[in-house]
């Protein structure tokens, strides 16, 4: 079992106050309909007291929807955090591509020394208005939206691309276009369901995106979009596992999606479950998985 050292590539922090979606009466959000533990602040000592004795060595904050007139408010807060407690390591913030000010709006964030890369969240798939992030599927190949993602190969940003199985041919489309552009496929690839059907669609669409040596795929959002009981363990193996086999443990790494993911699982517990999951692969790859990919990957 794996007991090396780990990176955590997908935490977020928040004061409440500053976070309007938590502010307001709940509704359906892309993680489900019920998330009153969230509803309160999540600062650096919580996420360090999760992490417990797992030997979280580094990690990355992704943006969290904070307040949308400042995006860069975001990353120079988590700054200010790194400065006085060494986590996060990075930080991957919020930058609206299709906006006409991207490119200041991207500049504000370059200003901080932790800042990696920016998510726009793209994601749409039909059977749940809360699983709709933008109003078409092909929303990542509309002009507006690729003349922002342009601008971020030149900066040396790289884009965390979020999406369900039924966007993977679009997404194709968008990587093979931009092969000088890094790209992260976000939560594993949103896998909606185990069933044997849905997990043949989703291992299906992948085959669109293996062939892309610029797309990593982070490992991240174990429940994310299951509105259900938590997941079972064997269901995860299988997923993980089939990705590691599909990309290589050169380009598939570790994130805890927390605090979101607390509302089905402890970090132990979370953790515990990933290494047994990957237990049987080779020693090296249980290691590039949790911590040497995304070293490379984030520069940390």
């Amino acid at each position: 079992m794996y007991d090396g050292p780990i990176i955590d590539t997908h935490h977020h922090l928040w004061l409440v106050k500053d976070y309007p979606w938590l502010l307001a009466p709940p509704s359906p959000k892309i993680f489900g309909d019920s998330y009153e533990l969230l509803r309160r602040d999540y600062l650096i000592d919580d996420l360090l007291a999760d992490f417990g004795d797992n030997r979280v060595v580094k990690s990355v904050h992704v943006q969290a929807h904070r307040l949308p007139e400042d995006p860069a408010g975001e990353t120079r807060w988590l700054q200010s955090v790194a400065d006085a407690h060494g986590f996060p390591h990075a930080i991957t913030g919020h930058v609206k591509l299709s906006d006409d000010r991207a490119d200041e709006l991207l500049d504000g964030h370059l200003a901080y020394a932790n800042f990696r890369g920016i998510r726009d969240q793209v994601h749409w798939e039909p059977s749940k208005t809360a699983w709709q992030s933008v109003d078409r599927p092909d929303f990542c190949l509309t002009p507006a939206f690729r003349r922002g993602l342009a601008l971020l190969a030149g900066r040396g940003v790289h884009y965390e691309l979020q999406g369900f199985p039924n966007q993977f041919g679009y997404f194709a489309e968008l990587v093979g276009s931009m092969p000088e552009l890094q790209f992260c496929l976000v939560h594993a690839g949103l896998l909606i369901g185990d069933d044997d059907a849905t997990f043949a669609r989703w291992e299906s669409g992948l085959r669109h995106l293996v062939g892309f040596e610029n797309l990593y795929v982070k490992c991240s959002g174990v429940n994310n979009v299951n509105w259900g009981s938590p997941r079972r363990a064997e269901c995860v193996a299988r997923q993980y596992n089939t990705l590691l086999d599909m990309f290589g443990a050169e380009r598939c790494f570790f994130g805890s999606n927390f605090p979101v993911e607390k509302l089905k699982s402890s970090y132990d517990g979370l953790v515990a479950m990933l290494k047994s999951a990957l237990a049987r692969r080779p020693a090296s790859d249980q290691r590039r998985f949790f911590h040497d990919t995304a070293a490379q990957f984030y520069r940390i």
